[in-house]
């Protein structure tokens, strides 16, 4: 489903008309019950007039049905959904390749996917875009790290629900990789609580000593967190711009959380 703010935000340089078809679309898309003409022209501050010519030609063409006044989605527009829907490259991961690529550019680090296996004490790496610098993190694509040492690891357990995260804290073996390894409970309790307090996860040589990653939850349609985005290199590269390299873990997280349906705030509460 489109997001209905971000169209209504948008610049554009083309015909109104075009971003108004997209509008109408994603509106209705979120209101299966379907939405009047007043209540159209309300939430997308579309003069009547031209809205109700819009939605005319849309009817005409079955991409809305009308009925007694209410408009809904119409065959053509479920079909196109569907098309879309059913894409291999619309499904996790495919779907986020553009925005993966996009994070290793804008922060120069090798950029990660990764989701909690069934039992959720691992992360799976499932996909991996590297940096074209020399000196660089590398994970092997399939593979699994600890969830509680990992930066992908920690951002998806720490917005997980509170009676699942119990359990799974008498499970956890807690090995020290590095130094500087979490090896408590306790500790990792106080690290996912930093995490929703940040929106991000950030550990230093968790797994690989003088390696650092930033990650970030992402969202599903339904609001539960389903994987997470990260970016890993060199500690010393990344804390010398740490900030940039966090709004840039954000912003990706949070555009393929939306990508994936997920409309809420981000991160989710």
């Amino acid at each position: 489903m489109l997001d209905v703010t971000a169209l209504t935000r948008a610049p554009f340089a083309g015909p109104r008309s075009i971003l108004r078809v997209m509008q109408v679309l994603a509106k209705l898309g979120a209101f299966p019950e379907g939405q009047t003409l007043a209540q159209l022209c309300r939430s997308l501050a579309v003069p009547k007039t031209t809205l109700f010519t819009l939605l005319k030609v849309l009817e005409g063409a079955r991409y809305l049905v009308n009925d007694d006044g209410v408009y809904r989605l119409g065959s053509e527009a479920v079909a196109l959904g569907a098309l879309l829907a059913e894409s291999p490259k619309r499904s996790f991961p495919h779907c986020a390749t553009g925005t993966l690529q996009a994070l290793c550019r804008r922060t120069g680090e090798t950029g990660f996917l990764a989701v909690l296996t069934p039992d959720r004490l691992h992360c799976k790496y499932v996909a991996v875009i590297e940096t074209e610098n020399w000196l660089r993190f590398s994970v092997k694509l399939g593979s699994h790290k600890p969830a509680y040492a990992t930066g992908s690891g920690r951002a998806m357990l720490a917005y997980l629900p509170t009676d699942e995260v119990k359990p799974l804290l008498e499970k956890f073996r807690f090995e020290r990789l590095t130094g500087k390894t979490i090896a408590s409970r306790r500790a990792l309790l106080a690290s996912l609580k930093a995490v929703r307090a940040r929106g991000v996860s950030i550990v230093d040589s968790g797994t690989v000593a003088g390696v650092v990653s930033v990650a970030a939850p992402i969202f599903a349609a339904d609001g539960r967190v389903t994987a997470a985005l990260s970016a890993g290199g060199p500690t010393a590269r990344i804390g010398e711009r740490m900030q940039a390299v966090v709004a840039a873990v954000r912003d990706g997280a949070e555009e393929i959380s939306r990508i994936l349906g997920y409309r809420g705030e981000w991160p989710a509460d």
